[in-house]
């Protein structure tokens, strides 16, 4: 820093302090923005106003507060409008936390011999999972599968596949079982089973295996229908219903090629 004078008063300063707003030069008496009538601080107050980074009142920055919460909620809303696999994915996730509460489980979960006084429950048994490796399989399921649909189909074909899957395989399964069910097995059943009918080159790993998304179709399938008899606690008609669903919706979708992106 060199010697100078005070751009104010005058006095020579063997070392004037710089202004940081304006540039200016100016002693210790002078050097704070508000003593030498700063024009610098004002035009960087107006950046910083035009920027949403410095309020005049609390009302202004409650305004501006209240625009950027809003316009987060419509980004969110946004995002998860085009993203509604990923959204059912975090409401299955909630739900797992929430479905150890026994009125909640109670609520929601799929009684054959309950359904009529209970109808909801043919759509909310989708979203409660019978532990957390039940869960993990499925959420896996949904995270690789469900945005690649939804991607070449669109948001609300998937939500009528994805839920259309789930109704019918409840039936397929009360029309064989009076055992409760829970899980979103079904409705992913449909969801794979119409990304291998529109996308049938999509190469997966079933089990570290690589193989087209249509054989692991019929390996899912074929393990089902054999283990049908087995007497396990799976729901294994619930997951070929579904499949079923899928089947027939990714054929129509094909066949139709509307709004469909590869």
């Amino acid at each position: 820093m060199t010697a100078g004078r005070c751009h104010v008063c005058g006095k020579y300063e063997l070392m004037p302090f710089t202004c940081k707003f304006c540039g200016g030069r100016f002693c210790a008496e002078h050097r704070l923005p508000e003593n030498h009538d700063c024009t610098g601080l004002a035009d960087y107050r107006r950046k910083l106003r035009a920027e949403g980074r410095l309020f005049d009142n609390v009302h202004e920055y409650a305004d501006v507060a209240m625009e950027r919460s809003v316009g987060g909620v419509v980004g969110w809303f946004r995002f998860a409008s085009h993203n509604t696999a990923l959204a059912l994915l975090l409401i299955i996730c909630v739900l797992f936390l929430l479905e150890h509460i026994p009125w909640v489980f109670k609520a929601l979960v799929l009684l054959p011999g309950a359904v009529v006084e209970r109808p909801w429950t043919i759509v909310t048994y989708m979203f409660l999972h019978a532990g957390f490796t039940h869960l993990f399989f499925n959420g896996m399921f949904m995270f690789f599968f469900g945005p690649e649909l939804e991607r070449r189909i669109g948001s609300l074909r998937f939500l009528l596949i994805f839920f259309l899957s789930g109704v019918v395989a409840a039936v397929g399964h009360m029309l064989t079982s009076d055992v409760g069910i829970v899980g979103a097995s079904g409705a992913l059943y449909g969801v794979f089973a119409a990304l291998a009918m529109i996308a049938p080159h999509i190469r997966i790993y079933v089990y570290f295996i690589p193989m087209q998304i249509t054989h692991a179709l019929i390996l899912f399938a074929l393990v089902d229908f054999f283990m049908m008899e087995s007497g396990d606690a799976i729901a294994h008609i619930a997951h070929l219903s579904g499949l079923v669903v899928g089947l027939a919706a990714g054929y129509h979708l094909r066949k139709s090629r509307r709004g469909l992106r590869y």
